[in-house]
């Protein structure tokens, strides 16, 4: 099996939503969605995006929004504050991973203490074939490469030098537990249709639409795409589950743009548990060459 520690990397940052139906339970739409026009996130099954495909950066500046959209924009910020709540997660996942290079079938154990730690363990075949075990913390990062024995060590500032997207340990923890991705901005814009509300944000260097399901107020999907255009990313969130009392999308598809460069993850939970004991094991082996 051919090993990168990129498509590795992906698995801290995958998770997303559903934009196809009005149904908080329908299964996200498991295709390939592409980024087909410069300042657009393309998206193929009937939702809006943050840009209009064919948008020139003048047509992403905000409008003054009417007495109605102003209206909107108050009764849905309050949905920003909504998150799962908990100390520790442990989670297992299967994954499908596509690029314009690679295309693996993954499993991998998730497990978070919250603001502490974030562990995975990464299997191919069935589990039969070890790929890499990852421990980061707000400082820093290790990486096992069981394919190659190799283990990357770092600072959590440098981590993005091995990201398709860049990221922090607040952003990675977000992402696998399915909470908003950044919080603050200023809300743009808003829309109401169908079963969806979405909100539209802007911080400093990035924006954001957040998809919002309006039978529960769980978030559908999240759009986002860099101010200097380098990223974009389209995440879906489906088949809302109560897990531990909290209600978890166990279904997930995230599409990235990185300068041009793809990359797809599918992901499925067929297990989730909230606040019970965990441990987080990682030992480098001797003969492990540090890279």
């Amino acid at each position: 099996m051919k090993f990168n520690i990129a498509w590795v990397s992906v698995v801290l940052i995958a998770i997303t939503s559903v934009f196809t139906s009005c149904q908080t339970n329908k299964k996200p739409v498991s295709r390939n969605v592409w980024f087909e026009k410069k300042y657009a996130i393309k998206e193929r099954f009937g939702a809006n995006t943050v840009d209009t495909p064919g948008a020139t950066k003048t047509d992403v500046v905000a409008k003054e929004p009417n007495n109605d959209k102003v209206l909107l924009i108050a009764n849905l910020a309050p949905l920003l504050q909504n998150e799962i709540d908990y100390k520790t997660f442990s989670g297992k996942a299967k994954m499908h991973y596509a690029s314009n290079e690679q295309k693996n079938d993954l499993v991998a154990h998730i497990r978070i203490s919250k603001d502490s730690a974030i562990w995975v363990n990464v299997t191919a075949a069935a589990g039969m074939v070890s790929v890499a075990r990852i421990f980061i913390t707000p400082d820093s990062l290790l990486l096992l490469n069981y394919l190659q024995k190799e283990v990357h060590k770092l600072a959590i500032a440098d981590a993005n030098k091995l990201l398709p997207f860049p990221v922090n340990f607040s952003l990675m923890q977000n992402l696998l537990i399915g909470n908003l991705l950044k919080k603050g901005g200023t809300p743009q814009n808003a829309t109401d249709f169908g079963g969806t509300w979405t909100l539209s944000m802007e911080d400093t260097d990035m924006y954001q639409q957040i998809g919002f399901n309006k039978a529960d107020s769980t978030i559908r999907s999240m759009q986002m795409r860099t101010k200097d255009d380098s990223v974009q990313a389209m995440m879906q969130y489906g088949v809302y589950e109560n897990t531990d009392g909290r209600k978890f999308a166990t279904e997930r598809v995230i599409s990235i743009s990185n300068k041009g460069e793809p990359h797809y993850l599918d992901m499925n939970f067929n297990k989730a548990e909230f606040d019970q004991p965990l441990d987080m094991p990682f030992n480098i082996p001797k003969n492990y060459k540090l890279k």
